[in-house]
């Protein structure tokens, strides 16, 4: 009996324990995105409750957009999916084995936008897990101009009076479009591509290793627009403007379900009006020289801008696109310099030249690029192929006439400069994406980039009836460059965390030598750039995030260059064949807080930089300022910075950011302690207003203070830009009008000092400017406009 008693209990347990093995589970999974754009939405909320509403389980988007839930029981539950801003999407889930939802286009909230923003129509800011995104609304100053209009209103960057951009005031920053490097973001280049194609800025402060380690500031990433409805779609923009500026551009694109085109044309007419002067005093055995020196530039800049390509849709797992760019610049330049000269003994002046210039410079500019891109059936899985090759060619004539007027008119001399610059550089890049488990993803990459520069300078002076060398200065070189670059990166979700690191391996190769055979160098490095980002998801509308990433600045052509180049008589610039790349180590915390009517998002941040370069100037025994490049031991830097958007009313919005930072530098030149600190800050502040009859009217101020180094002092600058729109024809084209610098303040003045001189110089490149634009955008009619366009896979 007992046998039998126990053969039935260990039935029971048998049979209960296999009922509980039985018990089904599923998982859901999909993908989430922002309707209007089809952009995925990382970081978005989805919820799943049972019949009594009660939370079973919840996770967060990860940056693709991609969600995976397991481990739910059989059975019958409600979804919610959010995100802040738009409006909650809820869903019935009968759940099987497994419940695969189609993508989720979240729209977004126009009951709670009438009370803050209008979609599109603002710029905002938003963190991502490794960088910062700047996504272009229609504010009324990012649609005036060009894309250096579109930096300059992008917070942590300012682009100076000459067209530098800088980020977070370190000039060594590395600008990309698409991704990619390219030699069509010279600020000259730049200055062709329309402000209104520009979908979004991408700040990286901290690059993970997918990116080069090139830029030891960071990186600043252009994303153009492309065409994600199907059908005829585009757009026509006219602009004139005071001092003359005439542009006309145009884009227009096809896209149906197997192929999209794509096209952008633009012509422009732009004249400068600069205005240089220089006040300098040199000291010798002989005593004090002074020299007041006046530069009036009248500078017209004429382009062409031309983009065309096409993706090719093979099938719903294969992409192939292919796009050309070219720019074609003409600059004319007309100068007069008027030097005054006096000595200590006397308080008039001693004598007076005037030097006339001219000058003419073409430049093109071309690339051709081509992608492949394969999905595979797991979602997020993804392999791409690059390849990209930029073709461009300068060349600048330079011609200057100088005779003393005072006290007797003596011709002096007349010279001449031809500069020459033929650029090939070919890349060739592949990146492979797949998830592992259900919130994990692997990354791997490999590039190589070859570059071909030919460079020659000619000076010649015009004596006995012909033109002679001036100081043998008739140097042509050859530069090559080779970067051979891979990386393995991974990252992962855990609950409210997720984790990004990676390692990236740049081998380098450059050569530079003259035709002469005087001058051949070569170096070589490898190096390990590490980077690691840690980013916590406090709850729906705060993040916070810290980075690690190290970078480098490698010296190239203009900086190694032996020889020296001229403009007048008085100043000589010089490359250091010797020059070391620098190295940099940095370091960020940030975080982000939305909400409904504030976005706010602070960061600290430190950069540890060894070798850094510096431009040294001295003063040769001929009295000519002689410029070069050297090497100094380090510098720190560290900052915080705080940028914010408010919008307290439906018709008002403010933004604004700040930045101060403190640096250090340590190094010597022969003797001379190049040791310097300083503390220095810029704000940017921003409103915008909503008037009735569909008008809107923009102001930004811009503030950058007083920096210091061993030699030079940047005194403060502040200066004001404002627009107005008015939208017409039923939305579809907005006239506006706006000023650049109202009140003429925009004057770069710097103060630099030598043992034996003292030189005091203010640059006015631009006074006011004011401009009239008026676009007009269309949706051409097509069978296809019902059905929601496929996402590309380029960008």
């Amino acid at each position: 009996m007992n046998r039998i008693i126990m053969f039935l209990l260990f039935l029971w347990g048998f049979q209960a324990t296999l009922a509980a093995q039985q018990v089904k589970t599923g998982e859901i999974s999909g993908t989430v995105i922002e309707q209007a754009t089809g952009t995925p939405l990382p970081f978005a909320s989805v919820v799943i409750k049972n019949q009594q509403q009660k939370i079973i389980e919840g996770v967060i988007t990860n940056e693709q957009g991609i969600y995976i839930i397991p481990d739910i029981p059989i059975g019958t539950y409600f979804m919610e999916v959010s995100y802040n801003g738009f409006t909650t999407y809820t869903a019935t889930v009968e759940l099987p084995k497994h419940q695969k939802f189609p993508v989720i286009a979240l729209v977004q909230d126009t009951t709670q936008l009438d009370e803050v923003v209008v979609t599109g129509e603002t710029s905002e800011v938003s963190l991502k897990l490794d960088k910062k995104v700047f996504t272009v609304g229609k504010d009324v100053l990012s649609q005036s101009g060009s894309v250096t209009d579109v930096l300059d209103n992008v917070p942590s960057v300012t682009v100076d009076p000459g067209g530098a951009i800088n980020l977070r005031g370190n000039a060594n920053v590395t600008i990309l479009i698409n991704g990619r490097r390219s030699g069509l973001t010279s600020s000259q280049a730049l200055e062709q591509i329309p402000s209104d194609n520009v979908a979004r800025i991408e700040v990286i402060t901290a690059p993970s290793s997918r990116y080069d380690a090139s830029g030891t500031a960071g990186i600043i990433n252009i994303i153009l627009k492309k065409n994600t409805k199907n059908g005829f779609t585009g757009q026509v923009r006219l602009r004139g403007g005071i001092p003359q500026d005439f542009r006309i551009s145009g884009s227009l694109n096809y896209k149906t379900d197997k192929i999209n085109f794509f096209s952008t044309i633009g012509v422009r007419s732009t004249d400068y009006i600069g205005v240089y002067s220089r006040f300098q005093q040199t000291s010798d055995d002989n005593g004090t020289v002074t020299l007041n020196q006046r530069q009036d530039e009248n500078r017209h800049d004429g382009g062409k801008h031309l983009y065309l390509g096409f993706d090719y849709f093979i099938n719903p797992t294969n992409t192939f696109t292919t796009a050309f760019q070219r720019n074609q610049i003409e600059d004319t330049d007309a100068t007069t310099f008027i030097y005054d000269y006096s000595s200590d003994t006397a308080a008039i002046v001693d004598s007076t030249l005037v030097s006339k210039g001219n000058s003419k410079e073409n430049r093109s500019y071309n690339q051709l690029e081509m992608n492949y891109t394969k999905s595979f059936k797991k979602e997020g899985q993804k392999l791409t192929v690059d390849l990209q090759y930029d073709f461009w060619d300068s060349t600048k004539k330079w011609n200057v006439i100088t005779e003393k007027e005072f006290p007797d008119t003596i011709d002096i001399i007349n010279f001449r400069t031809t500069d020459s610059d033929k650029n090939n550089d070919i890349v060739i890049q592949s990146d492979y994406i797949t998830p592992i488990g259900v919130s994990s993803k692997l990354e791997i990459g490999a590039k190589f980039e070859n570059r071909h520069v030919r460079d020659g300078f000619l000076a010649e002076e015009f004596k006995d009836d012909t033109y002679q060398l001036i100081d043998n200065l008739d140097n042509s070189l050859t530069y090559d460059e080779r970067i051979t670059g891979g990386y393995v990166q991974y990252s992962t979700t855990l609950k409210a965390f997720h984790i990004l690191t990676g390692l990236r391996i740049e081998d380098t190769h450059i050569g530079i030598k003259d035709d002469l055979g005087n001058f051949n160098a070569t170096n070589r490095y490898t190096n390990f750039f590490p980077s690691i980002t840690l980013d916590y998801t406090l709850n729906e509308q705060t993040r916070l995030g810290s980075s690690y990433s190290k970078r480098i600045n490698r010296p190239r052509l203009f900086s190694l260059n032996p020889f020296s180049t001229l403009e007048d008589f008085n100043t000589r610039f010089y490359g250091n064949p010797t020059l070391q790349p620098s190295y940099t180590d940095i370091i960020e915390i940030s975080a982000v807080r939305k909400s409904a009517k504030l976005t706010l998002s602070p960061s600290l941040y430190y950069s540890h930089t060894t070798d850094n370069t510096f431009w040294y100037t001295s003063q040769n025994p001929s009295g000519i300022f002689e410029t070069r490049i050297i090497n100094l031991t380090s510098e720190d830097r560290y900052g915080a910075e705080l940028s914010l958007s408010y919008s307290p009313l439906k018709w008002l919005s403010l933004s604004g950011d700040m930045n101060a930072y403190h640096f250090t530098t340590k190094g010597r030149i022969n003797d001379q302690d190049l040791t310097a600190s300083n503390m220095t800050w810029y704000t940017n502040i921003s409103s915008r207003f909503k008037i009735p009859g569909r008008i809107t009217l923009q102001s930004r101020f811009h503030y950058r203070g007083r920096i210091e180094n061993a030699q030079s002092t940047v005194k403060p600058m502040a200066y004001i830009n404002m627009g107005v729109s008015k939208k017409m024809f039923k939305n579809r084209a907005v006239l506006l009008f706006n000023v650049t610098n109202v009140f003429d303040s925009r004057k770069y003045k710097e103060e630099t000092r030598g043992t034996d001189f003292f030189v005091n110089q203010i640059a006015s490149r631009n006074a006011a400017r004011w401009s009239l634009s008026f676009v007009y955008k269309f949706n051409g009619n097509s069978e296809y406009k019902n059905r929601r366009a496929k996402r590309s896979n380029r960008n």
